[in-house]
């Protein structure tokens, strides 16, 4: 395996891993975000659902 291509997978792991540990710590704040941003996708894919309709 060529050495850039293992750094890169470390790399990405390691940002991966980071980004895990973020959520859970701030898991009290991201729910809300999550809930809210899955609310305007499903309204706004309920929009487009009425408007194609017409």
């Amino acid at each position: 395996m060529d050495p850039r291509v293992r750094n890169g997978m470390v790399a990405m792991f390691l940002v991966s891993a980071a980004g895990v540990a973020t959520l859970l710590l701030e898991w009290p704040l991201i729910v809300p975000i999550v809930l809210f941003l899955c609310a305007c996708l499903a309204g706004a894919y309920v929009v487009k659902q009425s408007l194609r309709r017409r």
